[in-house]
């Protein structure tokens, strides 16, 4: 086991723009679970490289075809083929590569999610946001540690919203991962995100849309810790 000693985000020492860091989900399936203390357990990981890191957020990129790290069925079904097990099956560590978008991640310090810009893989024209809900991010000096709270939010560029995963998070609350109460603070948060886009708040206002990543940018490789 290789524990390290975590603290939560927002505070110096800051990583450098270029730096490259992992990103890394809890221990249970679709990245619930735990806050992964040993990264030698199953869980999803994707190394990226940071774009800008202050006591506001963490904002880091994310390439198609990077290498990453996915926590697979044990029973060699796909994550979601069997709902009634969805968050019940066993894992064993996969990898994997990043595919459909590139992706520009802003983690707003302390706020329990992430946003997601999405580029176009083909064109790398801005296709949307995406609002991951999650666990406020802690850090050791090599990644960030969050845990997947299900419940997801689609942004078009349209501004118009659809919230996705609902079905899931009822799934999660009957088979354990979360309680009631857990639930319903989750739903609190999607209606938080929901009222901060009708009010064109950050990070949406913030022109993240028109973000280039630096061309000399390698593509990072899998952290082996």
């Amino acid at each position: 086991m290789h524990e390290r000693s975590q603290r939560p985000s927002g505070s110096p020492p800051y990583w450098p723009a270029g730096t490259h860091v992992m990103w890394r989900e809890g221990d249970g399936p679709l990245g619930t679970g735990a806050t992964v203390v040993d990264p030698s357990v199953p869980h999803f990981a994707q190394p990226v490289t940071v774009v800008r890191d202050d006591a506001d957020a963490l904002v880091v990129w994310l390439p198609t075809g990077t290498p990453v790290l996915r926590a697979a069925r044990a029973d060699g079904l796909g994550k979601r083929d069997d709902p009634i097990t969805l968050f019940t099956a066993g894992l064993v560590q996969d990898r994997g590569v990043h595919a459909d978008f590139h992706q520009l991640r802003i983690a707003p310090t302390g706020r329990p999610w992430s946003v997601w810009v999405f580029f176009s893989e083909a064109t790398a024209a801005f296709a949307g946001w995406y609002v991951n809900l999650e666990r406020p991010h802690v850090r050791d000096e090599h990644a960030v540690y969050t845990s997947d709270h299900v419940l997801d939010l689609v942004v078009a560029p349209d501004r118009s919203l659809v919230r996705k995963d609902e079905d899931e998070l009822a799934l999660a609350v009957a088979q354990g991962v979360f309680d009631a109460a857990a639930a319903e603070s989750i739903t609190r948060d999607v209606a938080r995100v929901e009222a901060l886009v009708a009010e064109w708040g950050s990070p949406f206002c913030d022109g993240w849309e028109r973000f280039r990543p630096d061309p000399a940018w390698p593509v990072p490789g899998l952290d082996p810790g």
